[in-house]
């Protein structure tokens, strides 16, 4: 009798494990996208510091809207459930109930996020504003577009949803120190990329609504850049392991002779 190797086989985890990686890149992808799209609208110009201004951007440019607001965010979130399951196949024998906090945080992080997301809603008020025909319509609209743009700034989902996304992937990347699946460039490229994200929080590693000093701002760059290029690693190479399901499974099969 014959073997063939696991990676060779079709299999239920195996697929979900594709899944997961295809998911894993996407997000880099993503990761990459985001920072032309930054860098290209910060070197056009400040970003928007008004409610006006927001909607002026939306009106001439929707697309680096929509990123400045975090729609490439939103994607990652949605990748982050198959991506989290397959992580949670892989692991689940080095620190099983670890990778069901981890689960967690991600569904919970996912649902507050998307929840509380405002690129699209600022979208619509910015064409809403573009039709109105009174002041009185316009002032409303205004009025509706501050509140996002406090949400955004201050109690929305990337203070809280997006977080416990980042715990989650430093969870994971912790329990991959002990187990063979993944390599141990990984699981270090993963504790200290989402450990720097989680750490910038408290800094407002996304938006500051207020004056900050140079030590913080040192902080933030440090903390949030350092963190976002080390997990641009991490998902490129969970994602390259994980289209390899035959070597997370470590199995082979009998084939019929």
């Amino acid at each position: 009798m014959n073997e063939v190797r696991a990676e060779n086989v079709e299999t239920p985890q195996s697929s979900l494990y594709q899944i997961g990686g295809v998911a894993a890149l996407i997000c880099a992808l993503m990761y990459v996208f985001t920072l032309g799209v930054y860098v290209s609208a910060y070197r056009a110009s400040p970003p928007p510091a008004s409610v006006l201004e927001w909607f002026t951007l939306f009106q001439t440019n929707p697309l680096t809207g929509l990123f400045l607001l975090g729609i490439a965010d939103v994607v990652i979130m949605i990748l982050w459930g198959p991506l989290a399951l397959a992580i949670y196949d892989a692991l689940k024998q080095s620190g099983k109930t670890w990778a069901r906090i981890a689960v967690l945080f991600v569904i919970v992080g996912m649902a507050v996020y998307l929840a509380t997301n405002t690129a699209f809603s600022m979208l619509s008020l910015s064409r809403k504003y573009a039709v109105a025909l009174t002041e009185v319509e316009k002032t409303a609209i205004l009025a509706a577009g501050q509140a996002l743009v406090s949400v955004s700034e201050g109690t929305g989902g990337q203070y809280t949803g997006m977080p416990l996304v980042w715990l989650a992937g430093l969870i994971l990347s912790v329990i991959m120190l002990s187990n063979k699946a993944f390599s141990k460039a990984t699981a270090l490229a993963g504790i200290l990329g989402f450990g720097l994200l989680v750490a910038s929080m408290p800094f407002a590693g996304y938006t500051t609504t207020g004056s900050t000093s140079a030590v913080e701002s040192v902080i933030i760059a440090v903390t949030y850049i350092g963190g976002g290029l080390l997990s641009l690693v991490w998902y490129i190479l969970v994602g390259l392991k994980l289209l390899k399901p035959g070597k997370i499974e470590g199995k082979t099969y009998p084939q019929q002779s």
